[in-house]
């Protein structure tokens, strides 16, 4: 077991193809599938399920892609730690879909100008995902936005750090030839914070809720009249929406970037103070 046969695992469990992972990563197919087979060998158990069409993990194989994602981040970690002056290498980084939106193009590109030598990558989930995949080294870092207390008070989860970034104000969007309690709520899937706040605003359970994937899909729904919708005001100034929407301010939530208790890189450390000079805290 090597770093390199961790990276080939990793990415023929993403991928679900050793054809594409071989593409992906500049290699033969053959190398990968020895390097994956002697692994299994190693390991005593097989860590796929494999068929014509795909290879999915097994039970075995989604138990130790935990151990690979963090034995990988690890490593990752240590090579940065030796030149801590010089920002480089990797930096998988996760957001919202709100805060991608109105808020990385000049993050990211401030980031790019000073540390050129970052691979920086993104991947947008809803906040309870994102906090899944920092927890299990998928991601580095993610910016998410963590529900209050009943008391109004956010606690991090005690294996993650957080620092706040952003102060979003919340609007409620309301087709205007309905009221408010005869329409459905449009948001993204569970584990989204606006959609918890916007179920807790309207009252309705999940049943009622209208699953959409993307802003555009959610504006969509509202202009059929049939859903409501909370997002950042920050959002909703980008898109255009049908003329007769209402919209009604509704609270205020804090964006936070979260990573690993005790986790820490250069490059990390280059975006906290990025984000902190774009901060409207």
């Amino acid at each position: 077991m090597n770093h390199t046969t961790l990276q080939m695992f990793k990415i023929v469990a993403e991928e679900q193809s050793v054809t594409k992972a071989a593409k992906r990563l500049g290699r033969v197919q053959s190398n990968i599938t020895t390097r994956i087979q002697q692994l299994e060998e190693e390991l005593g158990v097989a860590l796929f399920m494999r068929d014509s069409k795909k290879m999915t993990l097994s039970p075995e194989g989604v138990s130790f892609l935990s151990y690979a994602q963090k034995i990988l981040s690890l490593a990752e970690e240590a090579r940065q730690a030796l030149h801590p002056g010089k920002p480089a290498g990797a930096l998988k980084i996760g957001s919202m879909e709100a805060t991608a939106a109105s808020r990385l193009m000049p993050v990211f590109q401030q980031f790019h100008g000073q540390c050129p030598e970052v691979s920086l990558s993104l991947k947008t989930l809803p906040t309870q995902q994102l906090l899944e995949r920092v927890r299990n080294a998928s991601l580095d870092c993610a910016l998410v936005s963590l529900l209050p207390d009943a008391e109004g008070i956010i606690e991090c989860p005690p294996d993650l750090e957080f620092v706040n970034v952003f102060n979003e104000s919340l609007v409620l969007l309301t087709p205007a030839s309905v009221s408010h309690d005869e329409v459905r709520l449009a948001a993204f899937p569970k584990g989204c914070s606006y959609r918890a706040r916007g179920e807790a605003l309207l009252n309705i359970q999940a049943a009622e809720v209208q699953d959409v994937s993307s802003y555009h899909s959610m504006v969509a729904n509202l202009a059929a009249g049939r859903c409501s919708c909370v997002l950042p005001e920050s959002v909703a100034a980008t898109l255009v929406l049908p003329q007769d929407t209402r919209q009604q301010f509704v609270t205020q939530a804090l964006t936070q970037l979260v990573w690993r208790k005790g986790y820490s890189s250069p490059a990390l450390e280059a975006m906290k103070q990025v984000l902190a000079s774009a901060s409207n805290l």
